[in-house]
């Protein structure tokens, strides 16, 4: 309750119904919040296993880890999902779900999974002011996507915490080298917790200036006019979850149909069946219907 009171002010939020209803008006208001603790340290200690396991496979993909320098993109993880079924679990962790649907609404799109390492005294690509939506200088009246920094050490000053610009989401441009410099914020958080921030809020990772290598996985997740930069789909090389809801948020119901037949196909299936087998049993029908009538 705010003690010291108002005046003239008609117009007030309300007082938040839940916690997670306090982190949505941090994010609409600064664009960046905190959850705290949602893995466990064994669950913490896993993933950073893993996470380096899948770098060195990514490394030996391209012919070692210069190639990847050469590129500026040492020390990322793209899509580490691909690779190992924990980070696939990761990404439809309830803590960031919740707070997606409630953010953005309840069709959401899985743009990318990366993997950053930060380590020792070492300068990598994310240390540049950035937004998740790269080159990106408008605003929007609602939002667009949610980054989930998922923390696999503690972040802070020393370890290279991610820094923001507090609410710069509202603004187009990128603010001039003075502002940044008064204005810039380390947000701290425990190993375990999610930095949760808008997708169009200008951040960047610091300097890790422990002995520690400080790694995290960030996940973006926008509505579905958004496209992924990596075909997550075709990266699982999988049949389509039969849930809905994670067909679409793994990005299958949303990916490019190969022509306007299979575009009708689809829509024509989705409304004469309802479950896998109805689409399946409908596509059979129709694809069967037209082979006799081009026989005619």
């Amino acid at each position: 309750m705010n003690e010291i009171g108002t005046y003239g002010i008609v117009r007030a939020a309300p007082a938040p119904e839940d916690d997670i209803s306090a982190l949505l008006e941090q994010l609409a208001v600064n664009g960046f919040a905190v959850r705290e603790q949602i893995l466990t340290r064994g669950e913490v200690a896993s993933l950073n296993d893993r996470l380096e396991a899948v770098y060195r496979r990514q490394c030996d993909e391209v012919g070692g880890e210069g190639a990847l320098a050469k590129i500026e993109d040492a020390d990322i993880v793209r899509c580490a999902l691909a690779y190992d079924d924990a980070f696939l679990e990761l990404a439809q962790h309830p803590a960031i779900i919740e707070v997606a649907t409630r953010f953005i609404g309840p069709t959401l799109v899985l743009m990318m999974q990366n993997g950053v390492i930060n380590r020792p005294q070492r300068r990598q690509a994310q240390a540049r002011w950035h937004r998740d939506l790269n080159y990106q200088h408008w605003v929007a009246t609602a939002p667009l996507a949610l980054s989930a920094l998922v923390c696999l050490e503690d972040f802070n000053e020393n370890t290279g915490g991610t820094l923001v610009l507090p609410a710069s989401h509202k603004i187009e441009g990128f603010p001039s080298d003075r502002f940044v410099q008064e204005n810039e914020v380390t947000v701290e958080a425990a190993s375990g917790s999610v930095i949760l921030m808008d997708a169009m809020v200008f951040h960047r990772s610091g300097i890790n200036r422990s002995n520690r290598v400080r790694r995290g996985v960030n996940h973006v997740i926008g509505v579905p006019i958004l496209s992924q930069p990596v075909d997550i789909p075709r990266m699982l090389g999988r049949e389509a979850p039969q849930d809905p809801w994670l067909a679409g948020y793994l990005g299958y119901r949303w990916n490019p149909v190969r022509d306007v037949r299979e575009w009708r196909l689809r829509k024509i299936a989705e409304a004469m069946g309802a479950g896998d087998e109805g689409r399946l049993a409908s596509r059979t029908q129709i694809e069967d219907s037209g082979r006799d009538a081009s026989a005619r």
